[in-house]
Parts: C-alpha cells; sequence; structure tokens
C-alpha cells in the first residue's frame, strides 16, 4: 500500500477554504486576547467546539466517502 503524505492531499478550495480561514482568524484572536498565548487546550477546544466553526459543531459531512477516513474496524 503506497503512503500518502500531506502534500499529496488536495488543497482546500472555495467554502472550506473560507471556513478554514474564519476558523485560524477566531483562533489567532483568542490568543490575542489572552496576551499572546493560549494553552493547548485551550486551542484544542477552539479547533475542535468553537460555536459554528469547530471541527465537531461546524455541521460538515464527517462520515463516508466525501467526510473523513475513519480507522475504527467496527465501521468499514
Amino acid at each position: 500500500m503506497k503512503q500518502r503524505h500531506l502534500l499529496d492531499l488536495p488543497a482546500a478550495t472555495g467554502e472550506a477554504l473560507t471556513h478554514h480561514q474564519t476558523l485560524v482568524n477566531h483562533i489567532r484572536q483568542q490568543i490575542v486576547d489572552a496576551g499572546g498565548a493560549i494553552t493547548f487546550e485551550k486551542f484544542m477546544a477552539l479547533a475542535l467546539y468553537a460555536p459554528g466553526l469547530g471541527y465537531y459543531v461546524a455541521g460538515a459531512h464527517k462520515l463516508g466517502e466525501a467526510g473523513d477516513f475513519i480507522t475504527a474496524p467496527q465501521l468499514s
């Protein structure tokens, strides 16, 4: 099986790219508001759960061909 590298992945475009940049800007603003640094715990909470932006709460399709890779053997 050929290994894939991060550079082999397609670039985000359109709505996904806009969403990504909005999340990045939100996290950067949180860092500025906190005086220049946040904890890793805070960063992950923002990346995963920021209302309307985080990975688990933004509403994007997660499973299936259009979604993310799944490693759970029970699902494949």
